[in-house]
């Protein structure tokens, strides 16, 4: 039986996705292979061994096990930075496979949405997601299967910066200076190059193609329910699916059969948020060795800010997840993260306020996969 576990963030991201994955792939890292089903290249996920500390932005949170990464049709993917990181992960062996229609990150996409966000700052990374997601939904195209052609990848690039070009016609001037300033450094030499260069570290291919050779489908969700594109709360959201949605249908539509399927869900014990969206008027918190916070305050996502957690939010989040799974009846399970940080934590109590039961509770008390606990079945 195909086995299938999905990590989804119940907050507002950043609550320990890359933690968790590495965790669930430490577990048969072998026949396991990393998912990536919604969001892409502009993900930051932390995992942590004894002799390194690694953000994951274009490789799954696996890679340091050995485990490949698979992205699907509803992802994104930046070749220059897929050479970077892969380069610098060269020791542990990376491999990527793309769904031929994952979508490609150009710099011109990066550059509108940086200048866009300077005029909304609605907490956007910066690096072109949602820009890129819009320019597919208005059919200007450019897809994994594109970067084998290096003619074709040309005249796709050409058909972007008209795109912007166009855009940027009904735009103000300090938007149309600043998407220039952006682009004034902008080699296209070195785009096409990365583009073929990463060919050493993928294959193109379907998630039909791979279940014949992988037993644990291990689903590493992006950001976090209240960000998402139905269930979050407009304009502070993300241009994704978050939830479970886009994994249940991968899963219904290419691995099929008998599948067991078990949510992982994410939750820090305290709440947080980057950037000036809306938070529930909760409590502050007093925080214990945070002092190697991954998520920090920067110019495009804003403040990065804690409160105490609020279990309407959770009950909420899960609520909306369970819409897109109610005919599957999953094994759902929650990780309580950053325990070592908020002395006193009572997750007995947080578990009485929640409406969902689930089949086991872990809690991390440290960065590491081996600082998780199982704290209760």
């Amino acid at each position: 039986m195909t086995k299938c576990s999905l990590v989804i963030d119940l907050g507002f991201g950043d609550a320990g996705k890359g933690l968790t994955t590495d965790f669930l792939a430490s577990q048969n890292p072998k026949e396991s292979v990393v998912v990536r089903f919604s969001g892409g290249h502009q993900i930051g996920h932390t995992v942590s061994t004894d002799t390194l500390t690694h953000t994951f932005s274009n490789f799954g949170s696996g890679t340091l096990l050995g485990v490949p990464t698979y992205y699907s049709e509803h992802t994104t993917l930046f070749p220059p930075a897929i050479l970077d990181e892969g380069d610098f992960l060269k020791t542990y062996k990376p491999k990527l496979y793309f769904h031929p229609l994952a979508m490609i990150t150009t710099f011109y996409d990066i550059a509108y949405n940086r200048a866009i966000e300077k005029q909304q700052n609605h907490g956007s990374c910066g690096l072109g997601f949602g820009t890129t997601i819009a320019r597919n939904k208005a059919e200007v195209y450019l897809y994994a299967n594109d970067l084998q052609f290096q003619w074709i990848l040309k005249q796709r690039l050409e058909s972007i910066k008209l795109y912007y070009e166009t855009k940027l016609e009904s735009q103000p001037k300090s938007i149309q200076d600043y998407y220039k300033n952006e682009l004034k450094d902008y080699n296209e030499d070195y785009f096409t190059d990365s583009c073929l260069d990463i060919k050493k570290y993928y294959s193109l291919t379907s998630l039909s193609e791979l279940k014949t050779t992988f037993e644990h489908f291990i689903f590493e969700g992006s950001q976090g329910i209240l960000l998402d594109t139905q269930h979050g709360f407009h304009p502070h959201t993300t241009w994704s699916y978050t939830t479970s949605k886009n994994a249940i249908q991968l899963i219904k539509t290419h691995l099929k059969a008998e599948v067991e399927i078990d949510i992982y869900y994410i939750t820090r014990c305290y709440q947080t948020r980057h950037g000036n969206g809306p938070m529930s008027n909760t409590k502050p918190v007093s925080l214990q060795n945070n002092e190697n916070e991954a998520n920090v305050t920067n110019e495009f996502q804003g403040e990065f800010r804690t409160q105490a957690l609020d279990p309407e939010l959770l009950n909420y989040a899960l609520s909306s997840d369970a819409i897109h799974h109610q005919d599957l009846k999953p094994q759902k399970h929650v990780m309580i993260t950053c325990l070592d940080q908020l002395p006193g934590f009572s997750y007995e109590n947080l578990l009485q306020k929640l409406d969902t039961t689930f089949k086991s509770v872990h809690g991390s008390y440290g960065p590491r996969r081996e600082c998780i606990e199982k704290l209760q079945n």
